[in-house]
């Protein structure tokens, strides 16, 4: 199943990102993986129906239901802090 991934502030595909997932249902865990240069990245059909976030910053952002073509929206505006680059929480929607 292809996941399409849009940054939440431009709508704009999050190309060659790289973000970690936690998946909750049958399947419960953490995925890692990252964007192609279109902003899609593949999960196993064993997910579909199950619910999805990015997680940015160590915190999860809205869940969603995966399916194919679904698109999780991504928060990806990063603050500095001294040396300390952190990024926002994400958030995400079913298409």
């Amino acid at each position: 199943m292809k996941i399409q991934t849009i940054d939440y502030k431009t709508n704009k595909p999050v190309t060659n990102y790289k973000i970690q997932l936690q998946i909750k249902g049958r399947d419960s865990g953490y995925l890692s993986t990252t964007t192609d240069s279109t902003g899609t990245f593949e999960l196993d059909d064993k997910y579909e129906g199950q619910q999805i976030t990015a997680i940015t910053n160590s915190t999860p952002g809205e869940w969603t239901t995966v399916s194919d073509n679904a698109t999780l929206k991504i928060n990806t505006t990063t603050s500095t802090t001294g040396s300390k680059t952190t990024e926002s929480a994400g958030t995400s929607y079913n298409k």
